[in-house]
Order: structure tokens, then sequence, then C-alpha cells
């Protein structure tokens, strides 16, 4: 089988990450193309590429009119010859009428601006709520659910628990009225007056436009002390740090998965996310994770003083290793690119009988 993963971009963190790890999986047993459409590429996700995936980069300006750019593409595409394009952004849809082989969708997000699905021979959803936010919004559409995944093999486990002082880590965009950072700071605030006593710091990982509205606001509620925020971070970098942390939080009001808890998960590190249905699908509705009520910053306060109080316990380390387990039997990226193979080959039979009844009714 000849896979093309096709995307516009290539950055650090959340798709486009992970599209690397199911590729690299992939390449075991089929043939494995990775096709660019832009020129944003971040050399750290082409490194962590194995040798074996022919990487394609079409080099296209962001946003560019240019149909000079697609007809490139659109080259590229039938020059290689794949069974199946496996894209990655719905806006690829304009490709499908040009192209022989079928092209299926993974939708990372819910409410994002979905056109022409009528036009993938399959869409994929990376979780139960996103697959019930398509649904909703296209009712013709029947998205299969296939979840994000890691390599829990790469991420270093937590041994030691109750640590003083008591660090918690974010990752995502900073983009607050989506990933809720605000709700975290407010938390912090909160609980530096409940707790008085215990020292308790805030690592932000990651980048976006929220930068400095969240850094004015932990001056203004006067715990800039408190907090450091980290900037982009190497995947790997994150793996080999994440242990080190005593609690993640994901404050996010609007999540379609959040691969940043699994990976929580994995290395043993408790999670408090957001009751929104991405999040609590991972963390099984509360079974092997903490949440809070969506935008509560004193209900976020009350759940990091509870973590706190048990990770004191004898029974925590257990519970965590309890749910590593849980999260891997769940969201191993080795189970996600076998779903996709097994999808894969149901579209390429379809697309293979559509073909003979057309050229029969020629």
């Amino acid at each position: 089988m000849r896979i093309v993963h096709l995307i516009w971009g290539l950055k650090v963190g959340g798709s486009e990450t992970m599209l690397g790890d199911i590729a690299n999986e992939q390449v075991s047993s089929a043939q494995v193309v990775l096709v660019v459409g832009n020129g944003v590429i971040d050399g750290s996700v082409l490194q962590a590429l194995n040798a074996k995936i022919d990487t394609r980069l079409v080099h296209r300006p962001p946003a560019s009119r240019n149909p000079w750019h697609i007809m490139k593409l659109i080259y590229a595409l039938r020059e290689i010859g794949p069974d199946i394009i496996h894209v990655h952004q719905n806006s690829f849809a304009t490709l499908a009428p040009f192209l022989s082989a079928p092209m299926v969708l993974t939708v990372h997000d819910m409410n994002g601006d979905l056109q022409h699905l009528e036009k993938f021979a399959a869409v994929y959803a990376i979780s139960e709520a996103v697959r019930q936010d398509i649904v909703a919004r296209h009712p013709g559409v029947t998205p299969i659910v296939i979840h994000n995944g890691i390599n829990f093999a790469k991420v270093t486990r937590k041994t030691r628990y109750g640590g003083d002082p008591f660090r918690i880590v974010q990752i995502g965009r900073l983009y607050h009225e989506t990933k809720g950072q605000h709700v975290l700071l407010k938390a912090l605030h909160h609980l530096k007056s409940e707790l008085p006593e215990k020292q308790v710091e805030v690592d932000f990982v990651g980048e976006g436009i929220s930068h400095e509205y969240l850094c004015s606001l932990a001056e203004g509620l006067g715990i800039a002390g408190s907090c450091r925020f980290l900037g982009q971070q190497s995947r790997s970098l994150i793996y080999e740090r994440l242990h080190t942390y005593d609690l993640l939080v994901q404050p996010s009001r609007s999540e379609g998965f959040g691969l940043a808890v699994v990976e929580a998960m994995a290395a043993g590190v408790p999670v408090l996310v957001s009751d929104i249905e991405g999040p609590m699908e991972i963390i099984d509705h509360g079974n092997n994770g903490y949440c809070f009520r969506t935008g509560d910053h004193l209900d976020c306060s009350e759940k990091i003083a509870r973590i706190i109080k048990e990770s004191a316990h004898e029974t925590f380390t257990a519970q965590r290793r309890e749910s590593a387990i849980y999260a891997r039997r769940r969201f191993d990226v080795a189970a996600t690119a076998r779903r996709y193979l097994e999808e894969y080959e149901k579209v390429i039979c379809l697309n293979g009988e559509r073909s003979k009844n057309e050229k029969r009714v020629n």
C-alpha cells in the first residue's frame, strides 16, 4: 500500500507532531510519502521522521492564491501514484476532482469550518466528541472515531509524588479564549490565599497571541513570581521533563481531544481538565483523572488543593500507575496507526469496486 499524508504546514505540536508518529509506525508495513504544501516547516519535526518516509516539500507561501503552487501540488501527487491520500485539513477537498486516488480526512477540532465533506471517501474523528460535533453540523456524514495516540516508550515515568514546591504545567497554544490559561492563573491566585503555607508554581509551555495578556494578568494578580512562560518546546524535551511536574492542568474551554493530557498520564503525572467532552473522554469521565467546571477558577483552585492533599497518600502512586496503563491501552500510537491502515484497506477496496463498475457501464 502506498500512502500519502498531505498537510499544509509542519510545525511542533498538535496534529502535525502526531502525524509524524503515525507515519513512523505505518512505514514498517507500507510505503509512506509525506507531502507538505506550505513552506512552514519545523526542522525538528522532519528530523523525527523515519528515514524510510519519502518527504516532498512543495514550498507554497502560506495563503498564496497563485494557482501555480496548487498545480505543482497536484502534479506531485499524481507522480507519486498513491493508493490513498490522507489529508489533515479539509481545504484539500478542492484537489479531489483532479486526483484518481481516494482522499480521506481526519478532523482534529470541534466547531471547525468543514466544507465539501462529500468529496472525501471517508471522514475520521479523533474523539467521540469530535464525531458528535461533525454529525450535528453535517447530518449526512458518518465519521469513524480513531483516537489520537502517542509513543508511550518515549515518555519518562514519574516515581515520586507530593513535591514541594508543588509544580504545575500547562501545555498548549497560548490562546486563552479557547485554551483557558487565564482560568488557571486566577485559580493559582485564589489557591495562594487559601493555602499560604504551600508553595505552588505554574509553567506554561507554548506560544500564542495571548502571551502578553497572560503575563499582564499574572502581574495584576500578584503571582508573576510563581509563573513561568517557557515558550514552545520540542516534544522530546517535554517527554523528558514531564515527570518533574506534580500536576498537568488543561483548562480548555473547547478541545476536541487533548494530547498533552495523554502525555501526562503516560508520565504518571495526575491530570486536571475542564469538564468538556474531549478531555473528559480521555480521563474516562473522571475515573482516571480529575475535572473541574469549565471556566470556574474557584472550582479549579479547589481541585488543585485536593490533588495536593491526595498526592501525599500512599495510594496515589498506584492510582497514577493504573491511569498510565489505562491510557496506554486506549491511546497507543501503534494502535492508532493500525486502525488507520485497516480503514484505508476498506476505502481502497471500495474505490476499486467503484472503478470496475464505472468501466462496465462505459
